[in-house]
């Protein structure tokens, strides 16, 4: 036969020991912590109104350790929650001055006069705290644009890439702007493009949350047009050729090929191009003259010469 289970919590002498065990532990925690302790404890600094134009520097102090004397249960209190002191930099700021001393003395008193008034301030390990100020100032610096381009086959952009506006101005501490020369935008990704476009593009913010961009957009445009290829057959010039000497050429013209948008092919003529022959810098050994392209409209492309040199002949 099996043995019936018993729940020993339904024991009523049980019960008694269990209830005046907690009270007396419930005392002894009350008569410990009501007590008064001196321990160390740390204080988070909070900066606030620094001086006009100027920002507390990374490096100045983020806590006060000091030793206090309260209750256990406050002690306990801001061993979990660490207490947060104020301090109004105006106050202890001298006019022209790049930093901020405050002595132990007044720092006491600053501790005294935020924390409960059941709590005693014993002892600061600072002797003084010292607080830099940055000067914050104004820098304007050029837009970098992060693109990405591919082009449907037969087009290509007019010209250069337009950033509007092209620069934007930073604020900020001195010794963070002084390293920054440029911004960059956001990657702007476009593939088989095929006509002009414009698109609103966002700056990427700096990496120190102290300084601030303005505008944090730009526009980003570009031109876009179809192009073909173009031939056109240009008279060669030839220069320097002494008085009295005759020369002939051969041939007298060189076809010119390039690349022009479609909307400008039938505008682009060999009264365009300028090719020039310099009888001085003729090669006597082997009697040819290189061709140099002088002059050619804007907005063409991949420019080439049907040839490079020509033969000459000399007459006298």
């Amino acid at each position: 036969m099996r043995e019936r289970f018993t729940n020993p919590f339904n024991n009523s002498k049980l019960k008694a020991i269990l209830f005046f065990l907690l009270l007396a532990t419930l005392f002894w925690a009350l008569t410990k912590f009501s007590r008064q302790y001196t321990a160390t404890a740390t204080a988070t600094i909070r900066y606030l109104n620094a001086p006009e134009s100027t920002q507390v520097k990374d490096n100045s102090p983020e806590g006060i350790d000091f030793n206090l004397t309260t209750s256990g249960f406050e002690f306990l209190y801001y061993k979990f929650k660490r207490p947060i002191v104020n301090i109004n930099l105006r106050n202890f700021h001298k006019k022209g001055s790049k930093e901020i001393v405050i002595s132990k003395y007044e720092l006491i008193g600053i501790l005294s006069s935020q924390l409960k008034a059941d709590i005693a301030i014993r002892n600061l390990r600072n002797d003084e705290i010292t607080i830099g100020l940055d000067p914050l100032i104004l820098k304007q610096v050029v837009i970098k644009a992060n693109t990405k381009f591919t082009y449907k086959d037969g087009f290509r952009s007019l010209d250069s890439l337009k950033i509007e506006p092209d620069s934007v101005v930073l604020s900020g501490p001195a010794s963070y702007l002084n390293e920054i020369d440029f911004v960059t935008t956001g990657l702007l990704s476009k593939d088989n493009i095929d006509k002009t476009f414009s698109q609103l593009v966002s700056i990427i913010g700096a990496k120190n949350a102290k300084v601030s961009i303005d505008p944090m957009k730009v526009n980003i445009s570009l031109s876009v047009a179809e192009f073909s290829q173009k031939k056109v057959i240009v008279p060669i010039e030839l220069i320097n050729v002494p008085q009295g000497t005759i020369v002939k050429l051969i041939p007298k013209e060189v076809m010119v090929i390039f690349t022009v948008s479609v909307n400008d092919f039938k505008y682009v003529t060999a009264n365009d191009f300028k090719l020039v022959c310099d009888f001085d810098k003729r090669n006597r050994n082997e009697d040819y003259i290189f061709i140099s392209l002088e002059e050619y409209p804007l907005g063409i492309y991949n420019t080439e010469l049907s040839a490079k040199k020509i033969d000459y002949l000399i007459f006298k």
